[in-house]
């Protein structure tokens, strides 16, 4: 994997995960949430959990909200 499209900590980052569309948001704690952007080779989603979602990002980042032909 390179290394730019890792997560990773970046403080006042213009690209957090908390507006990322790949981010599911945690109904307990809404400053941490489950990144859904990667797949495993016969297309299941391979859910990553972020804990700090202000300040992580990655080079999957994509603005917007995630839609229902996404998610399966």
């Amino acid at each position: 994997m390179e290394e730019e499209k890792l997560l990773h900590h970046e403080p006042g980052t213009k690209k957090p995960c908390g507006i990322c569309k790949w981010l599911q948001v945690d109904p307990t704690n809404p400053g941490a949430g489950q990144c859904t952007v990667n797949r495993t080779k016969m297309g299941a989603i391979w859910k990553r959990w972020v804990r700090d979602i202000s300040n992580r990002t990655c080079g999957k980042f994509e603005e917007g909200k995630l839609g229902f032909r996404d998610s399966v």
